[in-house]
């Protein structure tokens, strides 16, 4: 019997915390890229985690992305008493069964967590009863993080069927994040370029000139001071309404810094074209 102990006791005190992927310092840059952590946009992530639990029936799920060092939840839903406080906290990802979720592209399924390889050994002082990971892989197939469900109160095993649509479920929440970093990446890369070009078609190396700019481009209202600096530099003039208005060349510059609005050329559609277009419309 005491060596029955020692030895269930031995094994609780084995876990084995996760290795690092062959592609960490990757995986952790592409993280670092999406702007996501400790950015509290937990409203954007939330519905996942709804669905996640409306399907399951599972009492927790939990949003996380990992960085090199530590985890950060961008939304949960726990029990009233396992909340946190800050939702961008950041946590270790040392010692955590979510870390393992990392290292493979399929769910990490633990309906009894008392016997599953990885589970079993861990501490559970939160006394989870079932448990079930999905990594949330980019479109550069890097484990941005994972979404966690577990259970407390019981057991519940899930068919596969539930399995597959939450992990559609979770393609989808990384599409969207692979959207929003794109869009984040390519409206940095515009606005780098459009500072750029001002610079080098003006004499005017100033950041508030250049956002005064910006703000006669789109019709807004700017100071005396700046709409005679922009004037002398030929960018901005008085049209004939005495009203300000932007130059041939303050119109070319705004064309080459891609803020010049285009019209959309008129394309007349009829029959089966229009029909695939309104259909493909339809699909996005």
């Amino acid at each position: 019997l005491i060596f029955l102990f020692l030895k269930k006791g031995s094994e609780k005190m084995s876990f084995r915390s996760a290795q690092l992927t062959d592609n960490e310092e990757r995986r952790a840059e592409a993280v670092d890229r999406t702007g996501l952590i400790d950015s509290n946009q937990a409203s954007l992530f939330n519905i996942y985690c709804e669905l996640a639990k409306e399907i399951t029936g599972y009492e927790a799920v939990l949003f996380q992305l990992f960085d090199s060092k530590e985890r950060c939840y961008l939304a949960e839903i726990q029990p009233e008493q396992e909340k946190t406080q800050n939702l961008s906290r950041r946590r270790p990802k040392d010692g955590s069964v979510c870390a393992h979720v990392l290292l493979d592209t399929k769910p990490l399924v633990a309906f009894d967590v008392t016997k599953h390889e990885i589970t079993k050994t861990h501490s559970n002082e939160k006394g989870v009863k079932s448990y079930i990971g999905f990594p949330i892989i980019d479109q550069n197939n890097y484990a941005l993080g994972m979404v966690c469900m577990m259970t407390f109160s019981k057991i519940i095993e899930l068919s596969q069927d539930k399995i597959d649509l939450v992990e559609k479920l979770i393609k989808k929440a990384a599409h969207q994040i692979d959207v929003m970093t794109d869009q984040k990446l390519l409206t940095s890369d515009r606005l780098i370029n459009a500072i750029d070009i001002f610079y080098q078609e003006t004499v005017l190396s100033n950041i508030i000139v250049f956002k005064n700019f910006i703000h006669a481009c789109n019709k807004m209202e700017i100071s005396k001071d700046f709409e005679e600096i922009l004037s002398d530099n030929g960018l901005l003039k008085i049209n004939e309404n005495l009203k300000l208005e932007i130059t041939e060349k303050g119109k070319i510059i705004q064309d080459k810094m891609g803020l010049h609005t285009k019209i959309m050329k008129n394309i007349k559609l009829e029959g089966k074209q229009a029909n695939d277009l309104l259909e493909m419309l339809d699909e996005l």
